[in-house]
């Protein structure tokens, strides 16, 4: 056992998020699969999580709790879900998305105890992507109009993504607006477009992963960002990196952008 490697459970280990975070976890020098947990009676409730996850055997048992020596927990599941584990009391890593307000603010109060990182998108691309947002929105001003699409497999549950969501809050915010004034989710009949409008579309479909476009389109021109997801594993190392930074820190609720020290101005 290596002392200095960060030791982690994964909440979930069983879905598709939660068998790369295991493999991750196995794959990546400096941190520990600790544990991984399933949901009390499943089929796979002390099932090897290396063999779990196509890694080979790790001599790790998903079990119904994380173990005591987990220095942190990852999980991506299902709000509900994610609300019920902050009662394990241990830094956490959530990247669960589709929270509501309420959920969300039981998450802030949990945070008051233990250091939290609550983030829609792990992935480091999309979070240094964020700041480029919110600078080209300021810069461009108020004359560009602002489309975000995005398009994810078909078996996502909320729409939009709490990705588009989160770039689509960084392109109001560069313009000093608040998004919920000027979000418009998809368009349908006779809707002239308003000044200061943010559009913002969802497809689902097939087995995309995630692709975010935002445009900026004006009179002359036309600017636009992407970023797309090729793997889950993206997601995966941005929590681990995650999962590093809140097992040493102090309680509160963090972002992304704290894990990878971005300057907010």
């Amino acid at each position: 056992m290596n002392s200095e490697a960060t030791r982690v459970a994964i909440i979930g280990a069983a879905g598709r998020m939660g068998r790369e975070l295991c493999r991750a976890a196995l794959e990546t020098e400096g941190y520990e699969l600790a544990g991984g947990t399933v949901e009390p009676g499943a089929a796979d409730l002390g099932a090897d999580l290396g063999e779990l996850c196509g890694w080979g055997t790790a001599d790790v048992t998903a079990t119904q709790d994380p173990p005591a020596e987990a220095e942190a927990l990852i999980e991506f599941t299902t709000p509900e879900a994610t609300v019920g584990h902050l009662a394990y009391g241990k830094p956490h890593v959530i990247g669960t998305t589709g929270l509501s307000e309420e959920q969300r603010a039981e998450v802030e109060e949990a945070a008051r105890s233990v250091p939290v990182v609550l983030a829609p998108n792990m992935s480091v691309g999309v979070n240094l992507l964020r700041e480029v947002v919110r600078e080209l929105s300021a810069k461009l001003g108020g004359g560009y109009d602002v489309e975000v699409v995005e398009a994810h497999h078909r078996n996502k549950v909320d729409a939009p993504s709490g990705t588009a969501l989160f770039l689509a809050r960084a392109a109001a915010e560069g313009r000093d607006q608040r998004l919920e004034d000027v979000a418009v989710y998809g368009r349908e009949g006779k809707q002239p477009r308003e000044e200061g409008e943010i559009g913002i579309h969802a497809l689902r479909g097939g087995s995309v992963v995630g692709e975010h476009r935002l445009v900026f389109y004006s009179a002359g021109e036309e600017v636009e960002v992407v970023h797309r997801a090729l793997s889950r594993r993206t997601f995966a190392d941005g929590a681990l990196r995650a999962a590093r930074f809140v097992s040493g820190a102090e309680p509160g609720l963090y972002t992304m952008a704290d894990v990878l020290e971005v300057d907010r101005g």
